[in-house]
């Protein structure tokens, strides 16, 4: 069960007015970790303008717009590498008319880490933008950081001041992608095991430990007492957690009746397979002595019960023979036996 990780709430804008962001600077730029949003700010940003800085002079590095309140953010790529787009969203800025009301953007490669005299536009460059927008680097290279400027616009009658703004900014795209996936979640009756088949790049982690075999296999056997959620994780070397979820639901096992008198007299007129309801996807099979089905149900509700009837007849009295498929991947999903009816 995919598992999709919160929004990381970034406390960028302090109390005092006059403190900068934390990711003022290209190094402390706030790492940008796939499909996962960051809210963030450029409220109090500065621009360090010289040489060999990270944002270089007024003209150095900027693309499609001058820097005025720059906040830095950075990605880093998978193995494969690929597109990655860096998205906009929720762009909410201080709207005191001395202050512009949009922000302008860019995602760069720096040959030599925040200096900008290296820095190469790996992106289309955004400015100008109030609404949600998005910024597309395709063919990036595997295991490469790349950053993104986000500045405040100073343009227009009567602005004196660069946008102050909040936003969401999410990186995805195959670039940034990881494939955790713990897989389908399972249910066994107690006393019973699974086999857990999960899916992640080298340097993973099942947890809890408890009653696993093995924390740092794909498929380890699970065998817990109760229900239990088993957490695969996998943290890429710029500290991005990924994770994805694997329950597995541990019931009693089912009981299944030998005899029904389906005769309409209010007892024992129906199949009750008790504790069949947690397990939705089971088939039920019946066949009569020569091998005919005589009843078929791909999960058994109270609606499902056999009553007996095939085509809305009653079948003969007699013994039948029934096969039961939990379709839970435990060690006893296929239950099989006889059960007598009588008129």
């Amino acid at each position: 069960m995919k598992e999709i990780i919160p929004f990381i709430l970034v406390l960028l804008v302090a109390q005092l007015s006059w403190a900068q962001p934390a990711n003022d600077d290209c190094a402390n730029a706030t790492t940008l970790c796939g499909n996962q949003p960051v809210l963030a700010t450029n409220t109090d940003a500065t621009v360090s303008a010289c040489a060999g800085c990270s944002d270089g002079s007024s003209t150095a590095g900027d693309f499609c717009f001058a820097l005025d309140n720059t906040v830095w953010f950075s990605f880093t790529t998978n193995d494969q590498g690929g597109d990655v787009s860096v998205n906009f969203s929720n762009i909410n800025c201080n709207n005191d008319p001395t202050y512009d009301n949009e922000i302008q953007a860019v995602v760069v490669l720096a040959s030599a880490p925040c200096d900008a005299s290296t820095y190469t536009a790996v992106s289309n460059c955004e400015s100008n933008q109030s609404t949600d927008f998005s910024l597309s680097a395709p063919n990036l290279l595997p295991n490469t950081t790349y950053y993104v400027l986000v500045d405040g616009d100073l343009n227009g009658v009567g602005v004196t001041n660069p946008a102050s703004c909040t936003f969401n900014i999410v990186a995805t795209g195959l670039g940034v992608e990881y494939n955790v996936d713990a897989g389908q979640d399972v249910s066994i009756a107690t006393g019973e095991s699974t086999t857990l088949n999960g899916t992640a790049p080298n340097g993973f982690e099942w947890t809890p430990p408890n009653n696993l075999s093995s924390t740092t296999t794909l498929d380890p056997v699970a065998s817990p007492e109760e229900t239990t959620t088993y957490y695969l994780s996998y943290t890429a070397d710029n500290g991005c957690t990924y994770v994805d979820d694997v329950v597995v639901n541990v019931f009693e096992p089912i009981s299944v009746p030998n005899t029904i008198t389906p005769n309409e007299d209010g007892y024992n007129d129906r199949w009750v397979i008790s504790r069949i309801e947690n397990y939705p996807g089971a088939e039920v099979k019946v066949y009569d002595r020569w091998g005919q089905q005589v009843f078929h149900s791909i999960g058994y509700t109270n609606a499902k019960q056999w009553d007996g009837k095939k085509g809305g007849k009653r079948v003969p009295a007699g013994t039948y023979f029934y096969t039961i498929d939990l379709k839970n991947g435990g060690k006893k999903s296929v239950y099989v036996g006889t059960l007598t009816i009588l008129w």
